[in-house]
């Protein structure tokens, strides 16, 4: 944009014509001979700009230029000839400064200088007639008066000054400096111009920064969306981390869930965070795919984990983990197959993660998932696991999730956020619809950003140094002991040796 209007600012000034000014200045009295010659007030001595706007409008009158055009043998009509000449009064100064611009400097100096004679020619017969009409009106007045009274030697005084004035009618202004021809073109030069292009330019581009940014509602920093959502982002994961790989192999870009499981890990010194909601203000922000990893990095401590998908509009753990059959939760539900039967434990060095996909979807998921046999479901998976991560569908497009919020056995939420692609209004709202519930969710992931560096630190970890021992285990306890006693040891386990 700034280029641009450099490039337009310079084209314009060199297809513009040279124009050439010139200027004579003219030093006017007030008043008129006649009221002089009388020792009569001006009716607008009181008036000094209006007096001078009336001289201003006098040199640039019809009449004037009709004179000039005969003075200086010119082809032109007096409309043309004024708009090629400007006439403006000086700062506190009763002198009139007329320019002239053509595109001959010759031109310019014999207009300005013809305009400044042709107003103080036609300034004098003004001054002539109001002489001889001031005149006529005292010879009729002495006519009526009988002859040697006091007022007629009064008139007759009048009337012998008046005619004294004739002769001096005109000097009430002078030229008091005559234009000459101009050496350069007047206006901005082509440096000016070009700076003129550039400021306009930037102000043009700026304009546009705003417009667009006023008009784009995206929310595009972590610090927006912990101010809209009122809530901490407990991680920030770069676009990198996305890859197109299934998650048994994208255990190189689990740093930033490590972090996440870290921060729920202090959440849970004050509330339960053990069965954990996963879901975002609209589609397409990573949710899915934050569940997963999530559930993968806490399994990685050797807690035993149930990933649970109860997104059954847009299942997509088939992506995540291959082998993953078209049996699952609703077929549990319905009674078609039992739980422990549609529980899969697809990453092989990791038995300690169970993964429940979405199996065939209902017709109708929102009653399904208010129904009495998920909380059964869900609170089965969370006496048999040490952390249950459910992946939700988003808040706004349909209640799904919301009826999910409701259920006494969610007992954190997490929302994911993608830079980019969430707008202020769907923070807004899926925060309104957050507030209708009693479940607060811990915190934010923000997803989509781009990687400033890279965490590096894959290789350091071993996923079969920390796979728990088998699950059925005789000396494992149950409950919510067994639970506490689980994520001690691992986090033990963890110090010892998933730490780098």
């Amino acid at each position: 944009m700034v280029t641009l209007g450099l490039l337009v600012a310079v084209v314009e000034h060199e297809r513009s014509p040279a124009s050439y000014s010139a200027t004579a200045s003219v030093a006017f009295q007030s008043g008129t001979l006649a009221e002089a010659a009388l020792q009569v007030a001006s009716g607008g001595g009181a008036e000094p700009q209006r007096e001078a706007n009336t001289e201003v409008l006098t040199a640039h009158s019809t009449a004037v230029a009709s004179a000039v055009l005969k003075q200086l043998s010119i082809k032109a009509s007096p409309k043309e000839l004024l708009g090629d000449v400007g006439v403006e009064t000086a700062p506190s100064a009763d002198v009139l400064n007329i320019t002239a611009s053509t595109r001959d400097p010759e031109l310019s100096a014999a207009l300005a200088n013809a305009f400044a004679e042709q107003y103080i020619a036609f300034r004098a017969r003004t001054q002539l007639n109001g002489i001889e009409v001031a005149e006529s009106k005292l010879s009729r007045q002495l006519a009526a008066l009988p002859p040697g009274s006091a007022e007629s030697a009064t008139l007759s005084q009048s009337i012998q000054k008046l005619n004294a004035l004739r002769a001096v009618a005109g000097g009430g202004a002078t030229v008091i400096s005559r234009a000459t021809p101009p050496s350069s073109p007047s206006g901005i030069s082509l440096t000016g111009t070009a700076a003129i292009g550039v400021l306009i330019g930037l102000a043009l581009a700026l304009a546009l920064i705003f417009l667009v940014e006023s008009l784009d509602q995206r929310v595009k920093t972590t610090e927006e969306y912990e101010h809209e959502y009122r809530l901490p982002v407990l991680t920030t994961i770069p676009q990198s981390a996305f890859v197109d790989a299934p998650a048994s192999k994208r255990v190189d870009e689990l740093e930033p869930y490590r972090i996440l499981r870290t921060a729920f890990d202090f959440a849970g010194v004050t509330r339960p965070v053990d069965t954990i909601m996963v879901t975002s203000a609209v589609a397409a922000e990573g949710k899915s795919t934050v569940a997963v990893d999530f559930a993968h990095a806490i399994a990685l401590t050797g807690r035993k984990v149930a990933l649970v998908e109860l997104d059954l509009r847009h299942p997509s753990f088939h992506r995540h983990f291959s082998g993953v059959s078209k049996s699952g939760l609703t077929m549990s539900l319905t009674g078609s197959a039992e739980l422990h039967e549609v529980i899969t434990h697809p990453i092989a060095s990791l038995p300690n993660l169970s993964v429940l996909p979405a199996g065939p979807l209902p017709p109708n998921p929102a009653e399904l998932l208010a129904s009495a046999k998920i909380s059964e479901l869900l609170t089965s998976l969370a006496n048999d696991a040490d952390v249950v991560v459910v992946d939700a569908p988003p808040l706004i497009p349909v209640s799904d999730a919301q009826v999910l919020i409701d259920n006494p056995v969610i007992q954190a939420v997490l929302i994911v956020a993608r830079i980019g692609k969430t707008t202020r209004d769907d923070v807004r709202r899926a925060r309104a619809i957050l507030d209708l519930h009693q479940v607060e969710p811990v915190g934010i992931a923000v997803t989509g950003l781009r990687a400033s560096r890279h965490y590096g630190y894959g290789s350091h970890y071993s996923v079969s140094a920390t796979a728990p021992p088998s699950s059925g285990s005789p000396s494992a306890p149950r409950g919510a002991d067994g639970r506490r006693a689980r994520r001690q040891a691992a986090r033990k386990r963890v110090t010892a040796v998933e730490r780098p």
